[in-house]
């Protein structure tokens, strides 16, 4: 018991500012703290609401309005993905609300679609002055270094939070490690990285990359068997991939590979790096249709700026994007589920879009303040997210037993929609 208490009060130091900034505190205050935090209690600590362990094999699927979706999060629990009904960062205020601001570096991967841009707009919308922060952004313009290299310099501005979407998964350890020399802890968000030692970095939080490969297969697998005459046809599908080793890349690819797997029928007939920008799509495209022509049956594309380039080379090639693969009609798959991204599943050009939500500013900015508070938090964390497709024809996707509502778009939704 007491250990623990001793671990609570450690986390409660470090959490947010480093040990050589903190004040001594008189033993009445530290006790007084001691109290707050619960040690010596068996109910557990409360955050934010009435503590509800997450049952086994719970399911919660919550209607979100367009300025909290992608707010609730999901702890990676067992082996096994549940809700979590405890942890609420979605119901605290995003203002730290303290007597000096708080310090954050930003590193960002670049501005190469209109999630990225979302995403940039989200952190500076809330890591405002007004809300207690200092925010210093860094486009890392599409490279590793640049951001190693913002890394190092936000440590040498003795920053109080490093906030990093890093460009790809790997090669992080070093700087990492400078950064916990330090005292500084680092918060990961969106695409993951992968360190010999976890402790380089304080959470995750972000996307179920895999999970939406998954939805976007099953989606394709219930609507292809809606069909007459399809569901033993051979299919042929070709992968328009995102930036390599990129965390997005690698579950949405490894899905793909997984249900061609598993169907005798689909064939996977090429697969090419896009990129996640317009024009790389548009032109790894045009090359699969010089090679493959009418055999490609689906494009999977791996986010919707490639999708667009997508678009653009099947008109340009003569071919419509469209759901009767019958009658020759190329069926798109998409993510992130931009406003355009949106507009193009309602007219039909995109089939089905599976949502990455970008709006991770007040998420982090929550994070941030249970850490100032010492909460002790998942060290995965995942948005919960959503799909649609403008189709009546498939209306839930179903992923290991669990099943996932397709939202039906219309005008009013995607007008009500953030990005």
């Amino acid at each position: 018991m007491v250990w623990d208490c001793a671990k609570n009060w450690n986390t409660l130091l470090y959490a947010g500012k480093r040990g050589r900034k903190r004040m001594f505190l008189s033993s009445a205050f530290l006790a007084a703290l001691l109290l707050l935090s619960g040690c010596g209690k068996e109910s557990g600590r409360k955050t934010g609401g009435t503590d509800h362990p997450p049952k086994e094999g719970s399911e919660r699927i919550t209607e979100l309005s367009a300025s909290e979706s992608g707010s609730l999060i999901r702890e990676e629990s067992g082996g096994k993905e549940k809700p979590r009904t405890d942890f609420h960062l979605n119901e605290e205020p995003i203002a730290v609300n303290r007597g000096e601001q708080l310090t954050i570096g930003f590193s960002q991967i670049g501005a190469e679609s209109d999630w990225r841009l979302a995403s940039s707009a989200s952190m500076e919308q809330v890591f405002t002055s007004d809300n207690g922060y200092n925010l210093i952004f860094s486009d890392g313009q599409q490279k590793q270094e640049n951001q190693i290299k913002a890394i190092r310099e936000f440590i040498g501005q003795d920053v109080d939070y490093i906030i990093l979407d890093p460009m790809t998964e790997y090669g992080w350890d070093s700087s990492l490690q400078e950064a916990k020399d330090a005292g500084i802890p680092v918060i990961i968000v969106d695409r993951e990285v992968k360190v010999e030692d976890e402790n380089l970095y304080t959470v995750w939080a972000g996307s179920d990359f895999r999970l939406e490969g998954d939805r976007a297969c099953a989606w394709l697998e219930a609507y292809l068997e809606t069909q007459p005459g399809l569901k033993d046809s051979k299919i042929g599908i070709v992968d328009v991939q995102g930036t390599l080793d990129a965390s997005a890349q690698i579950g949405r690819s490894d899905a793909l590979l997984e249900a061609v797997k598993k169907h005798e029928n689909w064939e996977l007939l090429a697969v090419e790096c896009g990129d996640f920008v317009q024009a790389k799509g548009r032109e790894v495209m045009e090359q699969m249709l010089k090679e493959y022509g009418s055999r490609i049956n689906v494009v999977y594309c791996e986010n919707d700026n490639m999708a667009y380039g997508v678009l653009e080379a099947l008109e340009n090639a003569g071919m419509k994007a469209g759901t009767d693969l019958s009658s020759g009609e190329v069926l798109v798959i998409s993510f992130d589920a931009a406003r355009q991204g949106l507009e193009k599943t309602l007219q039909g050009e995109i089939a089905v879009d599976t949502e990455c939500n970008p709006l991770y500013g007040p998420i982090l900015s929550r994070i941030i303040m249970a850490l100032e508070q010492g909460d002790e938090l998942p060290k995965r964390n995942y948005f919960e997210e959503k799909q649609f497709s403008s189709l009546d024809t498939v209306s839930e996707a179903v992923v290991n037993d669990s099943s996932y509502p397709v939202v039906m778009l219309t005008e009013e939704l995607i007008l009500g929609r953030e990005y």
